[in-house]
């Protein structure tokens, strides 16, 4: 039997040493660009031949990351850089766009090829030809992990940070905070608060008690989050799961509640087994690190539920501050002592925090950091001296302008067919759709898709749309595109089409990603694209729950929640609208146009026919409290 893979973070050398030290098989790592936690150290182009040796020299596997999306103007270079992973002799690149699968596969037929969790992977209809591995939503039920694991070879995470949004699906901090997290720079909105709490901060993922039934499940590989953590984190989260995965496979698993403990103290904002287990993922109060509960301050002392040494670290969580120091000084039953144990009623320094204030261990001194040996540099010597991309022609749209109406329910889609909307996109699931598609008398009438489907979903989903029989459909999830054959495909701004590879990749017409910018969108060579021009952004499509029904931050925005077939998703607070902005497209040859309100549809599509028809309009006043989003600005 071949053991489940171990894979650890590397977000510096560092933590590469302390991966491999504490029982890594395999390690993951991205060089200064085009990687998902650009915020990290990183590796660069001169050291990641010596970190791949290292790797090597101790059995272990080297996986890079390029799992951001590039921008027409990037391509070279994302490419090169590849090919410098490929020459420091990578064992996998982790990429999040499928697109790119047969450039790199032209270019280097041998490299190994991961797709990203930031690639969506929910069914087994959107796993692409061409990728040695498939790194899954952390979304999904046990049962589907065990099912995609029987067709695909499937790695999964065990433990660490987790995303409030699908990876992938993510444009909060892009769209309200200028930073993408599809571009490695997540700001983490989902760690802000809303409404006087942090509902959207989720807890960390610790499926160490999980181990059993995730190795049963077939997968092949179990993977630790953290790159943006310190060596000692990626070494004692390393060197506990390594212990238990050894244990399993000798037949005697069965967990030391101290090595939970340790866990905790390294790192947590409370453990929970996640989606795959039915748990829950939120924990609303705080944001940040716990560490390991001590218990609470009674009349100036604490009962222990754990032990504490002089030279730990401790932190009192007081209303919404937190104060850390490290023990200097612990007395029991009025004598000092230098360690104290579980069921000990202590006194040490509360800073003049009050009954019930909760004590946590934030570090130990029993946690060593084993880091092996240092990492010997190697010249690197580059493989390949040439790099073969296709040379783009331009396609011009001859099309008229047109105009694409997302809408809600049927008045609003009858409303929208006689203001003159070119299409209608209506809601698959919705009972009337038929009926719908019947009484428009202009709009050419397509369906639209939930963005997350399973398996099961999708075909009925794809038998839905049979039944219908819509002029086409807005498909929201890649892998209904091989069950659709005969359907005209336009593509929701989920598939984030960002440049002229993706645009030549799919079938149909996408809506470009909201993240380019004016002139990074017209620069696309191929122009039949579809530009959002007005209304609500979805800045997140989670599957956690929210009972409220908007999110207000500490700036006053207004974030509104809706629920989309039992998944949450979260709008932007301002509205996009571009107005005479989007004649500037036109003018650039760019003919389709998309609107997505939930009322007064047929409102925008007159006085978006008047704009982009080049008739007199003054926006000046019917602009305020709109957001041109990254029209102007873009992203990183």
């Amino acid at each position: 039997m071949e053991k489940v893979e171990l894979v650890l973070p590397a977000g510096n050398e560092l933590c590469l040493r302390a991966a491999v030290k504490n029982g890594a098989d395999a390690v993951y790592f991205g060089l200064d660009k085009f990687n998902a936690r650009i915020l990290a150290e990183n590796f660069n182009e001169r050291n990641v031949f010596g970190a791949i040796r290292h790797c090597h020299n101790n059995n272990v596997r080297a996986y890079v990351a390029f799992n951001t999306l590039v921008k027409n103007d990037e391509l070279r270079e994302y490419f090169r850089l590849i090919n410098v992973a490929y020459s420091a002799d990578a064992d996998a690149i982790i990429i999040q766009d499928p697109c790119f699968i047969p450039l790199i596969k032209q270019n280097f037929p041998d490299l190994k090829i991961h797709l990203s969790t930031q690639a969506t992977i929910v069914n087994s209809h959107s796993v692409p030809d061409g990728v040695e591995r498939v790194i899954l939503a952390r979304e999904l039920s046990y049962d589907e992990i065990k099912a995609l694991a029987q067709k695909f070879p499937t790695e999964v995470f065990v433990h660490g940070a987790l995303c409030f949004s699908y990876s992938g699906l993510c444009l909060f901090s892009s769209i309200a905070g200028g930073r993408s997290g599809n571009r490695g720079m997540c700001a983490q909105p989902c760690r802000k608060k809303y409404n006087n709490q942090y509902p959207l901060s989720t807890m960390d993922l610790c499926l160490l008690p999980k181990l059993p039934e995730l190795i049963k499940a077939g997968v092949v590989a179990l993977k630790v989050e953290g790159r943006l953590r310190g060596p000692l984190y990626v070494a004692t989260v390393g060197r506990i799961y390594r212990k238990y995965i050894d244990a399993y496979y000798r037949g005697e698993f069965n967990i030391d509640q101290k090595d939970i403990e340790e866990l905790m103290v390294v790192f947590n904002r409370g453990f929970t087994t996640g989606f795959a287990f039915g748990d829950n993922v939120v924990d609303p109060k705080k944001p940040m690190n716990r560490g390991l509960f001590l218990g609470e301050l009674r009349g100036g002392k604490l009962k222990l539920r754990s032990g504490l040494k002089v030279g730990d670290g401790v932190a009192l969580w007081v209303g919404d501050d937190i104060k850390g120091y490290t023990v200097r000084k612990i007395l029991k039953d009025g004598v000092e002592v230098k360690e104290a144990f579980a069921g000990d009623e202590v006194e040490i320094n509360t800073y003049g925090a009050g009954d019930g204030t909760p004590v946590y261990k934030t570090s130990s001194v029993d946690m060593k950091l084993e880091l092996g040996e240092e990492i010997k540099p190697v010249k690197g010597v580059i493989r390949r001296t040439e790099i073969r991309l296709p040379d783009f022609k331009v396609v011009e749209n001859t099309s008229e302008v047109k105009i694409f109406a997302k809408t809600y329910d049927k008045n609003e889609a009858l409303a929208a067919d006689r203001a003159g909307a070119d299409v209608i996109y209506y809601d698959v699931l919705k009972e009337d759709s038929l009926e719908v598609k019947d009484r428009l008398k202009r709009s050419r009438f397509f369906v639209y898709t939930p963005r997350i489907l399973s398996d099961k979903q999708l075909v009925e989903v794809a038998e839905k749309i049979k039944e219908i029989k819509p002029d086409g459909a807005l498909v929201g999830n890649r892998g209904l595109l091989k069950l659709l054959n005969g359907v005209t495909i336009h593509l929701d701004y989920s598939f984030n089409c960002f440049n002229d590879i993706d645009l030549n990749c799919y079938p149909g017409i996408p809506i470009i990603s909201p993240e380019l910018n004016f002139e990074e969108t017209i620069s696309l060579k191929n122009k039949r694209f579809i530009v959002m021009i007005h209304g609500d952004i979805i800045l997140m499509t989670s599957k956690q729950k929210l009972k409220a029904k908007e999110l207000i931050d500490e700036e006053g925005r207004r974030f509104r929640v809706r629920d989309n077939h039992g998944l949450t998703e979260i709008l932007n607070a301002s509205q996009l609208g571009l107005f005479n902005k989007a004649r500037d497209y036109v003018r650039a040859g760019i003919k389709y146009f998309y609107i997505d309100v939930e009322k007064n549809a047929a409102r925008w599509i007159r006085i978006y026919r008047k704009i982009l028809n080049f008739e007199p309009f003054d926006d000046r006043e019917i602009k305020k409290g709109y957001t041109t989003g990254h029209f102007n600005r873009g992203v990183y």
